[in-house]
């Protein structure tokens, strides 16, 4: 489809964090009509008057684009992109519920399992789509998003027949520099990044440490691969067929390229946030328990971030 034939969709960001503003920053480069929403004051104030800077591998730029918070929403969109944490996807989908009309599109890229269950309660099932990203990206400051590295997005339809929109989000991020695809599989591929994400993020949340520095000492390596493993053989359990060595594959790729990055669990627990572990390892151990597996690694993890959590929501 050509630049002339491709519609101009209205794309709201709910949740315009460090991956929300990344792709609401490169969606509006490449020519949508893009929205950013989000509670966070000073980041929101940063943009209206400065612009998004956004620095990627294609250098520093400061985006001119609009930044709202929720109440003031005032217009019906296309496509709402949720990149708020799962457990707040609901209250923020209610908050912006003016803005959802029946042919309104909700598409789920966050982290953890079963966030389409959400969505359905905002959307009939044809307008909720789901899928997963690998890009990284770090909030450095109010207004200041970095991304580094390579990244595709995977994307995919809940239900049939498949919402026109499905087919050309894929273009549209590609306009703004981003890879997409529709995947089919998305829900074996979101297993395969829950995988990465207990791994990773809580190991790094656990030590305060970047990616690299995990990958760097033999020990927290070595544990990353084993929590991988055996979520992995959760899901396969689960039914979805999980290709263990490319989460290996992807495992060892970030902590060689993405070395300096902070995943999000280490940014929420630096800034004193709830975590996502509910959603990640909370929901890998229920299913495993449900179906008589044993994760001790990852009930391990799972118990240390609970503590770190409680931590936050006594000083809170």
């Amino acid at each position: 489809m050509s630049d002339r034939q491709l519609p101009r969709r209205r794309i709201a960001i709910l949740g315009s964090g460090a991956m929300g503003s990344l792709f609401g920053g490169c969606l509006f480069e490449g020519g949508s009509d893009v929205t950013l929403i989000d509670l966070n004051v000073s980041h929101v104030e940063v943009i209206r008057k400065h612009g998004l800077v956004l620095k990627t591998d294609a250098g520093e730029r400061s985006i001119r684009l609009p930044a709202v918070f929720p109440q003031e929403v005032a217009t019906i969109f296309d496509l709402v992109m949720v990149f708020t944490k799962s457990m707040h996807t609901s209250s923020a989908l209610s908050a912006v519920r003016a803005c959802i009309d029946p042919e309104t599109v909700l598409l789920s890229l966050q982290n953890g399992l079963d966030n389409k269950l959400a969505l359905t309660a905002f959307a009939p099932p044809q307008n909720v789509l789901i899928g997963i990203t690998t890009y990284p990206a770090d909030l450095v400051a109010p207004g200041h998003v970095e991304s580094h590295g390579a990244g595709i997005a995977r994307l995919a339809a809940t239900s049939e027949p498949a919402t026109p929109i499905l087919k050309l989000l894929p273009e549209l991020l590609a306009r703004g520099g981003l890879n997409a695809t529709v995947d089919p599989q998305v829900e074996t591929a979101i297993w395969e990044k829950v995988a990465f994400n207990a791994a990773l993020n809580t190991l790094c949340a656990l030590t305060h440490s970047t990616v690299g520095q995990i990958g760097s000492d033999a020990a927290t390596r070595g544990l990353a691969f084993a929590i991988a493993a055996e979520v992995c053989n959760t899901a396969i359990a689960c039914g979805f067929p999980v290709n263990r060595s490319h989460v290996e594959q992807t495992l060892a790729s970030a902590m060689q390229h993405h070395t300096h990055h902070k995943p999000s669990m280490l940014q929420d627990v630096l800034a004193g946030k709830p975590t996502e572990i509910e959603a990640i390892c909370g929901a890998v151990v229920r299913h495993a328990k449900e179906r008589g597996l044993s994760t001790p690694m990852t009930e391990t993890v799972l118990a240390l971030i609970r503590h770190i959590d409680a931590k936050i929501a006594r000083n809170a």
